[in-house]
Formats: structure tokens, C-alpha cells, sequence
């Protein structure tokens, strides 16, 4: 995790940076109050200094854009805030202060991922036509990729225009169960039934993703995106690595991060980790919960208690279960189809069609 320079007059505004930051488990190794207390620790804590990220504001007494550019080979990076700033004031490109954690912590992680590219302003959740749905896995074996595979085509039956992505890129899986190839063609995506379309992104797409994004959501009227796992999620958050391009922007951009998880023993132990690490990681897209596999009868009510009684500390916007269903799941399988296409009759089918008509609403 990333070390934090905090070098902020401002009580206020440092005291919420800071604060906000060692939150996330970031650790902030010093906070100096003017240039020079700033200038001293840097030169005497140079191995610290260098994997550090410097959070200056221009009202630090002494600073200026001279000095702040002299240390640029002393540490990480920097990121600059604009307070109480002169109109003629040498630096150029400040941040103002961000009015939310989650904004502050979006717009560090984001130096983190790509220093170079950052824009000038705090960056915002895009305004879309579409709605963006992510599908993420609290362990493995949850059924997520199911789960997203026949939300999106619940939807578009409901005529809803949707865009299945599969976003998973170190297990890919859904050109495998629907026995697919060529995903990737020189198409942006491709038809695969009546008001549904299927599109993966690549290492070659990952640098790209936010273009991507914009053109599929003048396309379409909602996008479901299959994370797989999101174990390790603070982690991946600040990762530069291609694998993570796409949970990164789903928890930035995304309306909703559906989560899935196992009704079993250890599919409750995989969540409770998850809605840990959640509690104190950030993210700006709406949470929400589904128990997959629940067991008939009364084991499946002690199932959907503990459920819900974990799911909730975190005020998701929905939370949902959905019966085992085993024979179904099988049958879609060995045909590579959807539950609708093998047996709309079946409890599973159902579940996930009635959570669509809410989707829908």
C-alpha cells in the first residue's frame, strides 16, 4: 500500500486527507506544516521519501512551484491542492480539495495507477444513458459468471438493449460456457441474441477501457459486467497492472457492484473477508448482495439469516437469494445456453428473472 507526504497548512483540509487516507491503510509517515520541516525530513528519510506519494497544498508557508519540481527526483509523485490560491500563483493545475472521501480516495488511487495521465480536475462518475451493473465474486465458486450471463439475458428479453462484458481476465469463462469464439473480432461486440450483445476486454483493450465504456453506453441500455473474484480488493485498487483495469473502473464507474456468494460454510467466510475489506476500502458504485445456492427448507432460512445479517452493515441498495438448483444449472451447462433456453420453469430461471424486473424498474 501506497505511503503518504501530507504537506497542508490547512488543519482542516490536511486533517480530512490524512485521516481519510490512513483509513484506507495507507500509511502516513509524516505531515509537515511548512516547507522547511518538509524539506528536512525529506532529505534525512531519502529511502522513505523515494515510494512516497507528496500531498502538497499551495497555502504551506515557503512553497512554490520551484522548490515542489526540486524534489521531484527525491520522491514518488505528487499531487497538488489548490487553497486559498493567488490568482497569479506559479502553480498550475491543482486540485481543489474533494468534498467526499470516496472522491479523494478515487482521485489518489488513480495517481497510483497511472501518474501520467491524470487530468486537472477531481475525477467524477461519468454521466451515462446506460445503466452499469458489476458482478463480482466473494470467493470462488459462486456462480457470478451465471449469474451475469442470464441477468443479462432476463433484461434482454425484457427489451432492454444489454451488454454482457466479460471483464474477468485472469479466469475468463463466459465464451467457454456458451461455446463462443472469436469474442474479440474487429467488432466492438458481438450480437448473440435479440437486444443482447457480447464484448471482452483484452490486455490489448485494457488501456482503453474508458473510450470502450463511453461508446457502449450510448449503445446500450444497460451494461453487465463479470468481474470474478474480487478478493484482494484494496489491493487491486491502486494495482497498475492490466489485470485490474477493469475492477478499478467498475468501482469508480459502475452504478452497482453486485456481489455473489456461496450459501455454504466457507462461501460465509469468503463474504464476511469481503464486507470487511469493504468497510474500509472506498468505492463509489451502489453495493448490493446475492446469496447464490441457498438450501431448500430450514437450512436455507438459517442460510438466508446469517445472510442478511452480514450483508447489511454495509446498507447495500439490494440483497437477494437464489434456491439450488443443481439439475438446471447442470442442463444450461452440457447445452451451452442460458436457464431460459433450457427449462424457464426452473427456480433458479425464476429467481434471477424477477431480480431483471426489478433491474428493469
Amino acid at each position: 500500500m501506497p505511503t503518504v507526504i501530507t504537506a497542508i497548512s490547512s488543519s482542516e483540509s490536511e486533517g480530512f486527507i490524512a485521516g481519510t487516507l490512513f483509513a484506507q491503510g495507507w500509511s502516513v509517515v509524516f505531515r509537515a506544516i511548512d516547507w522547511d520541516s518538509l524539506e528536512r525530513f525529506i532529505n534525512a528519510n531519502q529511502e522513505v521519501a523515494r515510494g512516497a506519494l507528496l500531498l502538497f497544498a499551495s497555502d504551506l508557508p515557503g512553497i512554490s512551484k520551484t522548490k515542489i519540481d526540486s524534489m521531484a527526483s527525491k520522491i514518488r509523485q505528487t499531487i497538488g491542492f489548490s487553497i486559498d490560491q493567488q490568482k497569479d500563483g506559479d502553480f498550475v493545475e491543482l486540485y481543489a480539495v474533494p468534498q467526499s472521501s470516496t472522491d479523494l480516495v478515487s482521485l489518489v488511487r488513480g495517481f497510483v495507477r497511472a501518474p501520467m495521465v491524470r487530468g486537472a480536475n477531481t475525477p467524477q462518475r461519468a454521466a451515462r444513458k446506460a445503466r452499469v451493473i458489476a458482478v463480482g465474486s466473494a470467493g470462488s465458486y459462486t456462480g457470478c459468471t451465471m449469474l451475469a450471463m442470464n441477468l443479462a439475458m432476463e433484461l434482454s428479453i425484457l427489451e432492454k438493449p444489454t451488454l454482457l462484458i466479460e471483464g474477468n481476465y485472469r479466469a475468463p469463462s463466459i465464451a467457454a460456457y456458451l461455446a463462443m469464439r472469436n469474442i474479440n473480432s474487429d467488432a466492438q461486440w458481438k450480437t448473440i441474441a435479440p437486444h443482447l450483445s457480447l464484448a471482452e476486454i483484452s490486455q490489448e483493450h485494457a488501456g482503453t477501457v474508458d473510450e470502450f465504456m463511453d461508446r457502449a453506453a450510448a449503445e446500450f441500455e444497460v451494461i453487465i459486467i463479470d468481474l470474478g473474484s474480487i478478493a484482494g480488493l484494496s489491493n487491486r485498487l491502486t494495482d497498475r497492472r492490466w489485470t485490474s483495469t477493469m475492477t478499478t473502473w467498475c468501482c469508480d464507474q459502475a452504478d452497482e457492484l453486485m456481489i455473489v456468494s456461496r450459501a455454504d460454510q466457507l462461501g460465509a467466510h469468503r463474504l464476511g473477508q469481503v464486507i470487511e475489506l469493504l468497510q474500509s476500502t472506498s468505492v463509489r458504485a451502489s453495493l448490493s448482495f446475492v446469496m447464490n445456492m441457498k438450501s431448500p427448507g430450514k437450512r436455507g432460512e438459517n442460510e438466508e439469516a446469517k445472510f442478511l445479517n452480514s450483508a447489511t452493515a454495509l446498507k447495500p441498495i439490494r440483497i437477494r437469494s437464489i434456491t439450488k438448483d443443481s439439475r438446471a444449472i447442470v442442463a444450461a451447462e452440457d447445452e451451452h445456453a442460458t436457464l431460459v433456453e433450457i427449462n424457464e420453469r426452473s427456480n433458479v430461471r425464476k429467481s434471477i428473472a424477477l431480480l431483471a424486473r426489478e433491474l428493469k424498474s
